[in-house]
């Protein structure tokens, strides 16, 4: 069953390493802190028009801001543009139960659905 992680403030994209997520507030993790989210796990993006796009989370970056507080970003891989991420999107992770699914080595295909009933279901 999916699981809210959590909410997008913005995308980027970084020459080299691919699409780069900020979270609306990374304190804001919608898991307990006990659950562990993996690299290559494979997740769901769910647009603010409803339309959404299964993919996998790259790695994770930590980062120091100027104020001197810290945020975490999550690289998508580098087939999935900016535009496939507006702000406001939810980002569930794809899971059956409590395990996670893993990516297992082949290169995903972006399988484009349109999801008219939203999130009802999570």
């Amino acid at each position: 069953m999916p699981k809210l992680l959590c909410k997008t403030l913005e995308a980027f994209h970084i020459e080299g390493r691919g699409t780069v997520v900020t979270l609306e507030d990374p304190k804001d993790w919608r898991i307990p802190a006990s659950e562990v989210v993996k690299r290559r796990e494979q997740i769901r993006i769910l647009r603010p028009d409803q339309s959404s796009v299964k993919t996998f989370i790259k790695d994770f970056e930590f980062i120091r801001t100027f104020g001197g507080g810290e945020g975490l970003l999550i690289l998508l891989p580098n087939n999935l543009g900016v535009e496939e991420v507006p702000a406001g999107s939810l980002i569930f992770l794809e899971r059956e139960g409590d395990e996670p699914i893993l990516w297992d080595g082949t290169p995903p295909r972006m399988n484009k659905t349109n999801q008219g009933g939203g999130a009802k279901g999570a």
